[in-house]
């Protein structure tokens, strides 16, 4: 079906003809302030300005008429509103005007599909790293779910920030990735990962105040770089494992920088997967995703009335049905995204030996420094568990040297692979979460993957990003973190029986559940 695909949502205007077989042409203009960020309305008016004229010019490169466009898409969201309906208006016209199907389309997904189509990847988790955008997502039970993101502001518009305050106009990215080339001390900047979730405004604001301490630029940048990236890493090799995908797609414009690139490859080969990286030209932001994607909705669930087309500026990707991907389950047996199991025998006790092991792809430093932190970390939030009364492995021993340390293994089945979560074990999950948060305890990657049933018994594992914290936003993280394991597995009944008796439990389950919804009210973007 010959599409016009049109993409709108923040400082691009692109306008694409294409079908199921071939790309015919695909036309961008993309917005650039003087200086500062993008001025939302400033964007929209550059998009009126220029959407007649790139989809006329798309057209005529094409090789067709405008008679023969048999369908248009164009991205629904999420984005900026100003820019959004510039791009729907553009779209309901064309339809209108030629009497053909209008499918509006998620912008995420359409990232996704361009590089599954361009790349041949079948079932990937995906890095979506861009000025707005920082997610990690992967398809599971007939949609695409967000396995982690950003919790501030989006990798690439952190860069920008900071390559604005050097003096650099937007984009800033690439000037980061060249200053970087000639720094090599690595200075402290926070290192803030959340399960699969990671927070970019602290590094901002840490390496502004080093700029203004009279840190060299080059350092500077090297040290984004490197941490920044080694969270996007991390958490990605967590997707990898708790999605059980083998195939990794890139997409975004902070996916094109080379130290990234390095890094995801190094990961990679370690476990030995395939990355697919998406051709340079459609990794930003444009019209030939926004066609593909709709031509796959289209397909499947034919076109949209015109008076269900309005933009949707806060459209998250998880609520898009998606049946044309098929799933793929790979199980990883033994280790971790940080570790890797040995099982032995601790005096009369089965034992496993967790070992952090050296990630090729970090500064050797901060990998030194992390992985002795974490061992630490687990090994202090066990006792604090144990001392909460929930069920928790016993430590044997402790080896500084080989960063790794002896412990009981528990026998049982991971929370994340029976057949179905009842509502006993429901009740004792809600049960086992309210006393660590009523104790103040934040497991930091509360995950199916993490606990383990045994004779009927839950057991907690590894709090190694855990930490002591009263606030109610640090627990209501660690319930989205749950919520969204459970989802991705089981599908939203069972979280909402849980979320139904953990609210029960007491006055602070029932505010951290409230903190919750706030925080998925205000989220950024999907």
């Amino acid at each position: 079906m010959l599409t016009l695909g049109l993409e709108g949502t923040a400082h691009t205007t692109s306008a694409s003809i294409l079908d199921e077989k071939q790309i015919y042409s695909m036309v961008s203009r993309t917005y650039k302030p003087e200086k500062g960020g993008i001025n939302p309305r400033e964007a929209a008016n550059f998009h009126f300005e220029n959407v007649v004229d790139v989809i006329h010019t798309a057209i005529k490169e094409s090789g067709f008429s405008e008679n023969d466009i048999e369908m248009v898409g164009f991205s629904k969201g999420p984005g900026l509103p100003p820019s959004l309906k510039i791009t729907a208006v553009a779209a309901r016209a064309m339809a209108l005007k030629l009497h053909i199907p209008i499918v509006g389309v998620n912008h995420p997904l359409g990232h996704i599909e361009i590089g599954r189509r361009e790349t041949g990847a079948n079932d990937p988790v995906m890095l979506y790293v861009s000025g707005g955008n920082t997610q990690i997502i992967a398809h599971k039970n007939g949609r695409y779910r967000v396995f982690g993101e950003t919790l501030d502001i989006g990798i690439g518009n952190m860069l920008d920030k900071i390559a604005r305050d050097m003096g650099f106009p937007f984009p800033g990215g690439p000037e980061i990735e060249r200053m970087a080339l000639n720094g090599s001390r690595l200075l402290d900047l926070p290192y803030s990962v959340n399960g699969m979730d990671c927070s970019f405004s602290g590094i901002y604001t840490a390496a502004k105040n080093l700029l203004k301490k009279g840190e060299s630029e080059n350092d500077v940048s090297f040290s984004i770089q490197e941490i920044s990236f080694s969270m996007l890493v991390e958490t990605l090799e967590r997707a990898l494992y708790t999605s059980g995908k083998n195939e990794i797609l890139l997409a975004g414009g902070v996916a094109r920088n080379s130290r990234l690139k390095e890094m995801i490859s190094r990961m990679a080969d370690d476990l030995e997967i395939r990355v697919f990286e998406t051709p340079e030209k459609y990794c930003m932001d444009n019209g030939a995703m926004i066609g593909q994607a709709a031509i796959l909705t289209y397909n499947n669930f034919g076109s949209q009335k015109i008076e269900d087309t309005a933009i949707d500026q806060m459209y998250r990707i998880d609520e898009v049905n998606t049946p044309w991907v098929s799933e793929m389950n790979i199980i990883y047996s033994n280790r971790g995204a940080e570790s890797v199991i040995t099982e032995g025998k601790f005096h009369d006790y089965d034992s496993i030996v967790k070992e952090r092991i050296r990630k090729s792809y970090r500064n050797v430093e901060l990998d030194l420094k992390l992985r002795n932190k974490r061992m630490k970390n687990e090994i202090v939030m066990l006792h604090r568990m144990m001392e909460a009364g929930i069920n928790v492995p016993a430590v044997f021993s402790i080896n500084e040297d080989r960063v790794s340390f002896e412990m009981e293994k528990i026998h049982g089945t991971q929370a994340s692979n029976i057949e179905k979560m009842d509502k006993k074990l429901l009740e004792e999950i809600a049960e086992s979460v309210s006393k660590l948060h009523e104790r103040d305890i934040i497991h930091g990657d509360l995950t199916l993957n993490n606990m383990i049933i045994h004779d009927n018994t839950l057991y907690i594992l590894d709090p190694s990003m855990g930490k002591i914290s009263k606030t109610v936003t640090d627990k209501a993280y660690d319930i989205r973190l749950l919520k969204e394991s459970m989802i991705s597995i089981y599908g939203s009944e069972p979280y909402d029986r849980f979320e139904e008796i953990y609210r029960k439990m007491s006055e602070t389950s029932n505010e951290v559940i409230n903190v919750l919804h706030d925080i998925e009210k205000r989220r950024r973007y999907a």
